[in-house]
């Protein structure tokens, strides 16, 4: 039976829910200056806890589409591996600018190996309007909440969740990408690993960040997305990625295999309750066409939480507890179907 550490769960919300709101400043950031090139150092320890109505190897990363299908024992696990490293620097030229971004956790789990693993590393030239990325970065796919950056307003949603949420697409590749900055509108074209060719038009104004997206690749791949962030008033958003496919549909969170075609999802709203005390609710769908008998017809998820933040400025950074519920399922093909409920709960730091 499912029975998470209600003393655990009880002892957060009370946390995030009762706790004074924060009304020191936010730190100065801090830059390390060489001549003309600019560093800045981000890093955050994170320590995440997870009780789930089933026992499965995931780590505290779950993959959505491979939960059990039959009854199991409940487990909880916790784990720091989703603590992050990041370098961003910078180097003014005149007229031209050369940045180049790292970005690692320790997120590898394949036996034998360094637990560290490389999330993004890539450089950028920009020439007045025009930018040219090349290494590894997110996906055009994968939506943003401002502009068509990879190091910063991806709309990764707010869960904590490392996997993130059923309903999403793209993910990190290796690519070449043009962008071209255009007041309120941006456009970018990118060639990204699988051979796969992508452009992306966004348009910011106000309150609300639109965008459409689409796919062309090797095997018949075809892919066509589109999203938004609106903002209803300044404290509450809504968040929505819708995604149609064909033979593309594994570019939705990977919860089907290569070469289906399908359709994904998400819709969700963000709530800024007091300065500091954040709530936010999240469903999202993939719908997959037969492939096999064994494979995943539909995967969904629910997800709602609540995040609230300290700055510390005497340590240069900021503390955010937060507390997740998800409710997750997935039916395959010939009929069977499983669910798995679980809690997540995450205390970090920030630095810088």
């Amino acid at each position: 039976m499912f029975r998470p550490s209600a003393a655990i769960v009880l002892a957060v919300s009370a946390t995030l829910v009762y706790a004074s709101d924060d009304a020191r400043p936010l730190p100065r950031p801090v830059f390390i200056h060489i001549g003309r090139l600019t560093m800045r150092p981000t890093a955050f320890f994170d320590t995440i806890g997870m009780t789930r109505s089933r026992t499965t190897a995931d780590s505290i990363s779950t993959h959505f589409g491979n939960i059990p299908l039959n009854d199991s024992p409940a487990q909880s696990i916790w784990s720091p591996r989703h603590s992050r490293l990041m370098l961003k620097s910078e180097l003014d030229l005149a007229s031209l600018k050369i940045s180049t971004y790292l970005e690692s956790d320790f997120m590898n789990f394949n036996g034998g190996q360094s637990p560290y693993h490389w999330r993004q590393y890539w450089g950028a030239v920009r020439l007045g309007q025009w930018e040219i990325l090349g290494g590894q970065a997110w996906s055009l796919l994968r939506p943003n909440r401002f502009g068509v950056a990879s190091d910063r307003d991806t709309m990764n949603t707010d869960v904590i969740e490392p996997a993130y949420q059923v309903g999403l697409t793209g993910s990190r590749g290796r690519q070449v990408r043009l962008t071209r900055n255009m007041d309120v509108y941006s456009a970018a074209v990118a060639w990204e690993s699988d051979g796969n060719l992508l452009a992306k038009i966004v348009r910011d104004r106000d309150r609300t960040h639109l965008e459409v997206s689409g796919l062309a690749g090797r095997f018949g791949r075809k892919a066509a997305a589109a999203s938004a962030v609106y903002g209803v008033t300044s404290r509450v958003r809504i968040v929505t990625d819708q995604f149609w496919s064909k033979r593309a549909v594994q570019y939705a969170m990977a919860v089907v295999p290569a070469g289906i075609n399908g359709m994904a999802t998400l819709e969700g709203v963000e709530a800024q309750l007091t300065p500091s005390l954040e709530a936010y609710s999240y469903a999202g769908l993939v719908y997959a066409a037969h492939g096999s008998d064994s494979g995943n017809r539909v995967v969904r998820q629910w997800s709602a939480g609540l995040n609230r933040h300290w700055n510390v400025p005497a340590l240069y950074g900021s503390f955010l507890l937060s507390l997740q519920y998800s409710y997750l399922d997935r039916a395959i093909w010939s009929g069977k179907s499983g669910q798995m409920p679980y809690w997540m709960y995450r205390f970090r730091y920030t630095f810088n």
